[in-house]
């Protein structure tokens, strides 16, 4: 029989509560970046401790037990309760002037740093955490406040609110494609194409969506993510498969071009979350409400994204813009 008077072990209790949100320990284990084995030991060590199971191991399954599912619930709401009432109410002022936004990194390089000295101007008061990474950083982590997400942002205990959706169109350096004739896709097959490692699948949907047919969409030069690829663009390296977004200020001075004005939608969306339980503080709505705006202010693309689904349309011949003197 466990001693009821005796602690679980504490980090235990709060990665059997990750394992139990997300139903997975694999998932459990990318919020708390921590390896799987890990998770699946300070599970079995909670269960020895409380001498009951709390999963039921399925095959790449586990299932929470309904002794566990109980327990996971009431963990939960005492997590919440440290968090919202006991911390916050600690850290009242410094959480004040705090925000902590976790961000993609390209994303943070190419849309949001560029704008930042707006919002700073507007909440001088306000310290911020830029945390970046190649993945994204989950709303419900305690030690972010905002989470910038790409795909589908459903994420339980979180609020997310829609920014845009992703569009993707071949951008290049002016002088690259200067004097070249790009009518169509398959225009583009002499030219190097740049890639995101993390990204492959970006040509080759764009290709197809474009009904191109002489365009291999997965040779060419892969770089480690997409600021680099764009970094390459702007170099005159080859051309890049862009977020249309996050080129949209290098197009507009005329250090980028988009070598076939022709964006695609992938089917994903960026978005900004929050946990529930920080909706109320002002800095994540000042910032929220700061950063939709300035997604409004974006010009919007030049044509009508077809949705990667869909055929393409007949193509148009625009003119290519060119570097200023």
């Amino acid at each position: 029989m466990p001693n009821p008077h005796r602690l679980p072990p504490l980090n235990s209790l709060r990665v059997f509560e990750a394992a139990a949100r997300h139903q997975s320990l694999s998932r459990a284990a990318d919020e708390l970046c921590v390896t799987h084995s890990a998770v699946s030991r300070h599970v079995a060590k909670l269960e020895d401790h409380l001498a009951t199971k709390l999963f039921e191991r399925r095959h790449q399954q586990v299932v929470l037990t309904s002794r566990g599912a109980a327990y996971a619930r009431r963990l939960s709401d005492l997590f919440r309760q440290i968090q919202e009432e006991t911390t916050a109410h600690f850290f009242a002022e410094p959480q004040d002037r705090l925000l902590r936004i976790g961000v993609l990194s390209t994303f943070a390089l190419r849309f949001l740093i560029p704008r930042l000295a707006r919002f700073k101007e507007h909440h001088p008061e306000l310290t911020l955490r830029i945390e970046s990474a190649k993945t994204a950083s989950s709303p419900v982590n305690p030690d972010i406040d905002v989470a910038i997400l790409l795909g589908p942002c459903a994420t339980p205990g979180a609020v997310t609110e829609h920014l845009f959706d992703e569009e993707l169109v071949p951008v290049a350096s002016p002088g690259l494609v200067a004097g070249q004739s790009i009518r169509c896709a398959d225009d583009l097959a002499p030219f190097l194409l740049l890639h995101a490692e993390h990204r492959p699948d970006d040509w080759p949907m764009w290709l197809r969506t474009l009904g191109a047919t002489r365009v291999d969409g997965r040779s060419g030069l892969k770089l480690d993510y997409s600021g680099l690829v764009y970094q390459a663009a702007l170099d005159g390296l080859g051309v890049a498969m862009a977020q249309a977004r996050l080129v949209q200020d290098d197009v507009e001075r005329g250090a980028l071009v988009r070598a076939l004005d022709r964006p695609v939608r992938s089917g994903r969306s960026y978005c900004v979350a929050y946990a529930n339980g920080k909706a109320h503080l002002a800095p994540v709505r000042s910032f929220v409400a700061w950063l939709k705006h300035e997604v409004a202010g974006t010009r919007e693309a030049t044509a009508a994204a077809p949705p990667a689904n869909q055929g393409a349309r007949p193509s148009v011949r625009r003119p290519l813009e060119r570097s200023p003197a």
